[in-house]
C-alpha cells in the first residue's frame, strides 16, 4: 500500500525543526566553550597567583642563592631555571626539566612552544598566566640551543604592564615588569663585537 506523502506544511515543519535544533546544538556548543574558556581563564588566573605569591614568599633570595624546597634534604641554587622550577612545583605540582635550554626543548618537542620577534607586539594577545618566558644569550651559553634565561608569564597589572616572576641577576626572586623588546645581558664573542641577550619565545607547560 503507497502511503501518502507529507504535505507543504508537514514539510516545512519538518525542515524547521531540524534548522531549530541545529541552531539550539551549535548555541549550546557556544556556551560550552565559553564556560570552558572563563574556567580556564579562572584557574590561569589561580596559577598566576598561587606563583606570585611564592615568588613573594621568596623574595629574599639572592640570584643563585642557595635555598631548600620543603621536603628536600639538599639546597636548590635558585637561578632563573630552578626558581621556575620550585614555583611551578609549588603551585601546580608539575615538575619542569632542570635548565631553561630543556625546558624550552621539552616545549618545542611537545608544540607548545612559539617563537617571537619581539619588537612585533601583536603576539602579545596569545600570552597566558602560567607562560614560560625564554631569553638567548643573556650570557656565553653552554649548551644548545642557546637559551640561556626563563621567567613565568604571570599577565597584566591594571596599568596593561606585562608582569613575570622569577630570578634575575638584579633582585633575585622576585617580581618584575616584563619588557620583551629591551635587551638582557649579553657577552663578548670575538674581540669587541657582543652578542645581546634577547628574548625569542614562549611556552606553556599547563
Amino acid at each position: 500500500m503507497l502511503q501518502k506523502a507529507p504535505d507543504s506544511a508537514q514539510r516545512w515543519s519538518s525542515r524547521f525543526s531540524v534548522r531549530f535544533w541545529s541552531s539550539a546544538s551549535v548555541l549550546a556548543a557556544a556556551a560550552l566553550v565559553a564556560v570552558s574558556s572563563a574556567r580556564a581563564q579562572m584557574t590561569r588566573d589561580n596559577l598566576a597567583a598561587r606563583i606570585a605569591a611564592e615568588t613573594t614568599r621568596l623574595s629574599s633570595v639572592p640570584y643563585n642563592g642557595r635555598w631548600t624546597p620543603p621536603g628536600s634534604s639538599q639546597p636548590w641554587p635558585m637561578d632563573c631555571s630552578n626558581t621556575a622550577r620550585w614555583l611551578y612545583l609549588s603551585a601546580a605540582g608539575h615538575t619542569l626539566p632542570r635548565t631553561a635550554s630543556d625546558q624550552y626543548e621539552t616545549l618545542r618537542a611537545a608544540r607548545r612552544l612559539w617563537r617571537v620577534n619581539a619588537a612585533n607586539t601583536k603576539w602579545r594577545s596569545r600570552l597566558r598566566p602560567g607562560d614560560l618566558l625564554f631569553w638567548e644569550n643573556t650570557y656565553r651559553p653552554t649548551r644548545k640551543p642557546p637559551i640561556t634565561h626563563v621567567m613565568v608569564f604571570l599577565g597584566r597589572d591594571p596599568d596593561g604592564s606585562l608582569r613575570m616572576a622569577g630570578s634575575q641577576g638584579s633582585r633575585g626572586v622576585d617580581l618584575y615588569t616584563f619588557r620583551p623588546e629591551t635587551p638582557y645581558g649579553g657577552y663578548n664573542w670575538f674581540l669587541w663585537f657582543k652578542r645581546t641577550g634577547r628574548f625569542v619565545a614562549f611556552g606553556r607547560p599547563l
